[in-house]
């Protein structure tokens, strides 16, 4: 899954929240793996140095992907409730 299908993935499940909706655990967890998987995937384009994008850019990604995990855990917690 690319970033921006990630990005509205994500956006989607937040918006069904917001909306009162209840989140499937399952899908709460998929999101969560692929989450977990760009995250990696940042972090060693960042140490490797890889010129697929600037460091800049990957950082970006970086710290919107760790933002969406924390959110995701968050809205995880509420659902175990």
């Amino acid at each position: 899954m690319g970033f921006k299908d990630l990005v509205a993935t994500f956006d989607d499940a937040l918006r069904k929240h917001d909306k009162g909706n209840s989140l499937k655990r399952k899908e709460l967890k998929h999101l969560e793996q692929a989450l977990k998987k760009k995250r990696a995937k940042y972090r060693e384009r960042l140490y490797s140095g890889s010129s697929e994008e600037t460091s800049a850019q990957t950082e970006v990604r970086l710290r919107v992907v760790e933002a969406q995990l924390a959110k995701l855990r968050e809205l995880m917690e509420e659902a175990s409730l």
